[in-house]
């Protein structure tokens, strides 16, 4: 709409329109406040989760089980082979292995195949230890008696089948050796402990006979064909060791505790003497220790980012001249760099951990891997303890405790982000208010500029009417 020389009407959401653009001026302040505000959040709460991993990392250098770190090796693992875990103390062992430990395995005769039917009844699988002589037979009191129903005129596929659902401790397989097909009933766990007693209830009454399903009982404390039915082609027994002259007898080829927190699996008998190594895995505390020095470096160069200022792109970092940030820099850096007393290793630097200019830290081998093989200077330097002197203190544990009370509830970064957070709730509320305010100041011109086109095209009539009049 136009407006006439003389009045008449008028654009007036134009009007208002630009009238209001100049009102809102000061909420585009309120915006850019808030969003500086966001911004600072935003790089708190990295700051935050640099901070709890650098922590993480540091805790984990006064934590016992990194300084216990230890490797095992074998002179011949085809033989046997060796795992330490933590804890493990560094010696040398000489292991000879005269026999493995292997389980039983049970068979049947030569059948036609797999559809031969067996019968049915009910087999009960007990797992237990015969003595030597073959005539008592002793349960093996964690492993109760397992009942497997077997359907009437079950074939011996049907009767596989039952046994390997059953889960009696035993496994069933049919084997084709070119004379026929053999059941074969083998334990699922090696040693004397695992060898099986199967007695049968037969739905033809007799038990113990080799027809029907007491064809497959098996109790070697009875005569051949009348209760000890199967054959036994291959008979459990013990892993037979000794290690530095001291013998043992495993139910397993996984032997654990013969050398303290070390697992020795033995894999072949009769090779002669092994020796088996135990010594501090170096490499593993290195990559403990390298976190710690990637973590650090994490955070250095977060915070640096943070607060730094770019004189060629005149941008600065959102914490850029921040006080907490800035006291929390020269606190962790001071503490990297501080002194332990004592006699041994007191300083990072002592061990290879340097701090570059730009607040880095590096690990300079020569000087570091020196101390892996007797970690004992660095146990102390990271993770040692005192009550009485806070320079006797660990550089770890000082640096736990420092990011603990900035990570606090009163702590610098939870004061300043909940400083930060109420003047962010200030400001929006002075944005609510402002733009309520806007709305009525909206209506106002709204109403006011409507009634001047009104009252100008009133007089825009009465113009015209007297310029008809009077010519």
């Amino acid at each position: 709409m136009t407006t006439s020389a003389i009045g008449g009407s008028i654009d007036v959401g134009s009007i208002v329109s630009q009238l209001m653009a100049v009102e809102r001026q000061p909420l585009q302040a309120l915006q850019k406040s808030i969003s500086g505000i966001q911004t600072k959040l935003s790089a708190f709460g990295k700051v935050q989760g640099q901070l709890s991993s650098f922590q993480d990392a540091a805790r984990e250098l006064f934590s016992l089980d990194t300084w216990r770190s230890a490797q095992a090796t074998s002179s011949d693992e085809t033989a046997a082979k060796a795992t330490a875990s933590t804890g493990a103390i560094p010696g040398s062992y000489d292991l000879t292995v005269t026999q493995l430990a292997q389980r039983q395995t049970l068979s049947t005769g030569a059948l036609t195949d797999g559809n031969v039917v067996v019968g049915g009844g009910t087999m009960r699988v007990q797992l237990g230890t015969y003595n030597s002589t073959g005539n008592t037979f002793t349960a093996n009191p964690d492993k109760p008696e397992v009942a497997i129903a077997i359907a009437a005129g079950s074939t011996l596929s049907q009767v596989r089948d039952a046994i390997n659902s059953a889960d009696a401790g035993v496994s069933a397989s049919l084997v084709n050796d070119g004379t026929g097909v053999r059941l074969v009933v083998r334990s699922e766990q090696t040693g004397l402990s695992n060898v099986a007693k199967i007695t049968v209830t037969d739905d033809d009454s007799n038990d113990t006979d080799t027809a029907g399903l007491s064809s497959l009982a098996y109790d070697p404390t009875a005569s051949a064909g009348a209760g000890k039915n199967l054959t036994q082609t291959q008979a459990a027994q013990n892993a037979l060791l000794s290690v530095s002259g001291i013998a043992v007898s495993s139910a397993t080829n996984q032997v654990e505790g013969l050398i303290e927190n070390v697992t020795i699996d033995v894999r072949k008998a009769g090779t002669g003497t092994i020796a088996i190594g135990v010594s501090y895995d170096g490499a593993q505390m290195r990559k403990t220790v390298e976190k710690f020095v990637s973590a650090w470096n994490d955070l250095n160069r977060g915070l640096n980012d943070q607060t730094k200022y770019d004189p060629n792109s005149k941008v600065a970092g959102p914490l850029q001249g921040n006080n907490t940030v800035l006291g929390m820099q020269r606190q962790l850096r001071a503490t990297m760099q501080a002194a332990m007393t004592g006699t041994g290793v007191t300083r990072l630097s002592e061990a290879g951990l340097e701090v570059q200019r730009d607040g880095s830290l590096t690990i300079k081998s020569s000087k570091f891997d020196a101390l892996l093989a007797t970690p004992d200077k660095l146990k102390a330097l990271f993770g040692a303890s005192s009550t009485t002197d806070p320079n006797a203190v660990g550089i770890a544990r000082r640096l736990d405790t420092l990011v603990t009370g900035i990570l606090g509830s009163d702590g610098a970064v939870t004061s300043a982000t909940t400083a930060l957070r109420s003047r962010q709730t200030s400001v929006q509320q002075q944005q609510t208010r402002f733009e309520a305010r806007m709305v009525q100041i909206e209506q106002r011109l709204m109403k006011q500029y409507t009634a001047l086109d009104q009252n100008m095209s009133s007089l825009n009539g009465t113009s015209s009417y007297l310029s008809s009049r009077f010519g």
